[in-house]
């Protein structure tokens, strides 16, 4: 095969990896999230550092845990190609919400945080908060087949508040198919 076109599949089918990784997380899929990594990747996430796989089953545990909401996205993906051995960079946007419970705030946000919000009946149902960061992957080829060998991930920025979030009324009364964090979710019907 043409060297340009072997180059421009392998790098397609590095994307769906990495978008892969994006659905996983936000649908709280274990097989998918597995499926991205291979049985001896490691990923430094911070909160994690260790087998893929192991991760794998501990984020998608926390994200049910921790977060009503969950969303993930993927730009600014660079890929360097050397054979069977990949490089990328992927700048990550994440959105997710927490219940304004004071365990699960001072879980997500930390202690300091937690102690400046109110909590009760006229405190804010909710606490939002988004990031900015990369991950840097490196990923590899066996056989036909692309996945992550080793994931690092990056934080460039956050920001984190009381959530503002309409979800009856106005335009947002009218978006009902919401997402599931589930085989249940719209993406998974292939009716």
């Amino acid at each position: 095969m043409d060297p340009k076109l072997q180059a421009l599949l392998d790098k397609q089918a590095i994307h769906e990896v990495l978008t892969g990784y994006c659905r996983a997380l936000d649908r709280c899929d274990v097989d998918l999230m597995k499926s991205v990594y291979w049985e001896d990747a490691h990923d430094a996430h911070g909160i994690f550092d260790g087998n893929a796989h192991e991760f794998a089953e501990f984020i998608v545990r926390g994200i049910q845990e921790w977060f009503e909401v969950a969303t993930h996205a993927i730009s600014n993906v660079h890929i360097e190609l050397a054979g069977t051995t990949a490089w990328s960079e992927a700048y990550l946007f994440s959105y997710c919400r927490v219940a304004g419970v004071r365990e699960k705030v001072e879980a997500v946000f930390g202690a300091d945080y937690a102690a400046r919000q109110t909590y009760g009946e006229n405190a804010p149902p909710w606490h939002d908060f988004v990031m900015g960061g990369r991950y840097i992957d490196k990923l590899e080829k066996r056989g036909e087949e692309w996945r992550i060998m080793r994931r690092t991930v990056v934080m460039d920025w956050n920001q984190n508040f009381p959530s503002t979030s309409i979800w009856q009324g106005g335009i947002y009364g009218q978006l009902q198919l919401l997402g599931q964090r589930d085989r249940t979710d719209a993406v998974y019907d292939r009716d």
